[in-house]
């Protein structure tokens, strides 16, 4: 049996912003993120709801919605409010997580219909807090793409949690017009190659007409590494390439190797890496917004993980020189219609037609440390439907240890990765002797 209740959550303070969004907001605007905080241990609503309506006042982009003045996308933070849920679940969370790739999505978490949301001024962020039988509790947060990325979102829960734990926590700051922002803030450079292409009337109508069935005809796979398996993995890429490389370079080189080996597309496309730019510019850390860019890699049908791994590494540590597009995204826009016509630019790493590979690793933000008075999150996890496959993640597994990469690929596709030869391949890494956490041995939708 679930009960459950539904209302506006407002800031305590408010003061009136108008934002002008950029136009990566705007490229956006039809996406939205979901994401499960899982606890053990149960906190009360009351004491979780104050608190949010306390950081609110230094979060209004949260609180508001998105409206067109103009021909702008822009966020109004009119305190319209969060939409806030509390149920209770009489199932527990053990079989919540063994069920969780089937069960209804509206179960844990309350999905925005981002096109809608827009349309009819609705709330752009919802929290859904779960009780279950026995005794602990998920946080379900959904919010429109254009108010923030990742990282925009993670300063808002470590703010909500600080507030609940009566801790400080940094202020945030927000721009009334991100474009302009940035365009004061950072120099224009030498980069031509934009990070999205026009798509072409035909390109246009297919995206249309076929979205809906691309949606249908794909499956969403998960594959946990324990820390042992990274290690190992590291290890072999140290040794074949003679040159450090990251878990993200090493992981995302090995599972495209794997993915473009299977796949029937024999054409080139492009591996991209999302980007947090802050850490990379002189961009100030507490910024809200999107300021995310992505690494374009254009590689082969025949793929060598160990040079791929090289290249990814070269083009993160020169991401600046080689990679830092906005501007030039921003000018091949306004030379093909400008805001008016976004509709027919597509970004490169989210390009179904074209069949490239997306990556978004989310293991630094510091999920694990959403914590509520005692209540430590033991599993954290993207929890939604993406429109379009090809759209993949990196988190931390069970209890921060190991990681879990899930990908959304066409099925002809998916299931011949979770062939045991091509499963093998996959986890060749892994010491078949190791001792895996209990979930990841017992749950059947985690390869």
């Amino acid at each position: 049996m679930i009960k459950s209740e539904t209302f506006l959550v407002r800031a305590n303070n408010h003061t009136q912003q108008l934002i002008t969004c950029s136009f990566t907001d705007i490229l956006i605007r039809n996406l939205y993120v979901s994401v499960i905080f899982f606890y053990r241990r149960s906190v009360d609503y009351d004491l979780l709801i104050d608190s949010l309506k306390q950081i609110l006042n230094d979060f209004p982009i949260f609180a508001g919605v998105l409206i067109n003045i103009n021909k702008n996308l822009c966020l109004d933070c009119n305190n319209q409010g969060v939409l806030f849920s509390i149920r209770k679940d009489d199932c527990t969370l053990n079989r919540v997580i063994k069920e969780l790739p089937t069960i209804k999505k509206n179960r844990l978490v309350n999905i925005i219909n981002p096109k809608k949301a827009i349309l009819t001024q609705s709330p752009i962020m919802t929290i859904q807090l779960t009780y279950f039988s026995c005794g602990g509790m998920t946080l379900g947060v959904c919010w429109h793409h254009s108010i923030g990325d990742m990282h925009t979102f993670m300063s808002f829960m470590k703010a909500w949690s600080n507030t609940v734990n009566k801790k400080e926590y940094i202020v945030p700051l927000i721009v009334r017009e991100r474009d302009k922002y940035i365009q004061k803030q950072l120099k224009d450079n030498s980069i031509t190659v934009p990070g999205v292409r026009l798509l072409s009337k035909i390109e246009f109508l297919k995206l249309v007409f076929f979205i809906p069935f691309i949606a249908l005809n794909k499956s969403n796979l998960y594959f946990y590494f324990s820390e042992n398996e990274i290690k190992n993995m590291k290890q072999d890429f140290l040794e074949k390439t003679n040159q450090w490389l990251s878990t993200n370079d090493a992981l995302c080189a090995h599972m495209f190797g794997i993915i473009s080996e299977l796949d029937t597309y024999n054409k080139k496309r492009y591996l991209s890496i999302v980007i947090n730019y802050r850490t990379r510019t002189e961009l100030p850390q507490n910024i809200l917004g999107n300021f995310v860019s992505t690494i374009d890699i254009l590689i082969n049908q025949k793929v060598d993980p160990f040079q791929l791994a090289q290249d990814l590494r070269k083009s993160v540590d020169n991401f600046q020189y080689l990679y830092m597009n906005l501007f030039a995204t921003k000018k091949y826009i306004d030379r093909n219609g400008g805001i008016q016509k976004i509709d027919k630019f597509i970004p490169i790493g989210i390009d179904p037609l074209k069949r490239n590979l997306l990556v978004t690793n989310w293991t630094n933000f510091g999920v694990y440390d959403v914590i509520f008075e005692e209540s430590n999150p033991f599993f954290f996890t993207s929890f939604g439907d993406d429109v379009i496959p090809w759209l993949s993640k990196i988190v931390k597994g069970f209890s921060n240890y190991g990681l879990i990469y899930s990908v959304p690929l066409p099925t002809k596709l998916a299931r011949k990765l979770i062939e045991e030869e091509n499963l093998r391949k996959i986890h060749k890494y892994r010491v078949q002797k190791e001792i895996m956490p209990e979930f990841v041995e017992k749950l059947e939708w985690l390869l």
